[in-house]
């Protein structure tokens, strides 16, 4: 697997390409030609705005478009197979209402203007659980302060989470922002049920998270209208 690391120091990513698929390949050229996208079509969407950050294979994000046809969703996302896959199910599927965007997520969110997201997803976030990796988290102050920034007032930030220290640290992160207040704080133990009706459909990875014994984290907060809203 190649790895190609960003030079940028205020936060470093890297992008894992992995092998395509012939499915994801075609996926991928579908994506420069018909669903690529930037910051500047979030800001041009006149319909409401989702944004998931780290889609993955894009299996939440597919199910997002359907359930929220009307809704102008953005998937930022840098695993290639991943962007591959989902666009070729975008094209199958016949779904119009979904672009990706191929950059960092805080890249992104910095070039978007205030308000101008009503509702982030951010599930499963590789939580990076060395202490010399944390850096790496994609969860910090600063990007916890952007999300506050362009989110519109009563929109949503969901999140979830195997990880339970990085469940605490997006508490903490998300603790500095009092204008994101929280909505659900629910933690599932891995021997129960899957009945809880946190908006969301069960993951790969929070499976494979199940499979390990990992107690899954469900958090969600909303940003609070001003008495000038």
């Amino acid at each position: 697997m190649a790895l190609e690391e960003s030079a940028r120091p205020e936060h470093a990513y890297i992008r894992r390409r992995g092998r395509l698929t012939k499915a994801q390949a075609r996926g991928l050229e579908l994506c420069r030609e018909r669903f690529n996208a930037n910051a500047a079509a979030v800001i041009a969407s006149p319909a409401p705005v989702g944004v998931e950050i780290g889609f993955g294979m894009g299996h939440a994000l597919l199910d997002w478009a359907r359930e929220a046809p009307r809704w102008h969703l953005f998937g930022i996302e840098l695993y290639q197979p991943g962007v591959g896959s989902v666009c070729d199910h975008l094209s199958k599927l016949e779904i119009e209402n979904v672009r990706v965007i191929e950059a960092p997520a805080q890249t992104v969110l910095a070039a978007l203007n205030d308000v101008s997201v009503d509702e982030y997803r951010i599930f499963f976030p590789d939580p990076w659980p060395k202490k010399r990796h944390v850096k790496r988290r994609l969860v910090q102050e600063a990007f916890v302060a952007e999300l506050a920034r362009t989110l519109r007032p009563g929109g949503l930030v969901r999140l979830a989470t195997d990880w339970t220290p990085y469940a605490e640290w997006m508490r903490d992160c998300f603790s500095s922002q009092t204008d994101l207040q929280p909505q659900l704080d629910q933690v599932r133990k891995a021997s129960a049920a899957n009945t809880a009706d946190v908006g969301r459909d069960t993951t790969k990875f929070e499976s494979r998270g199940e499979r390990l014994g990992h107690d899954i984290h469900d958090l969600i907060y909303t940003k609070i209208r001003s008495a000038s809203d």
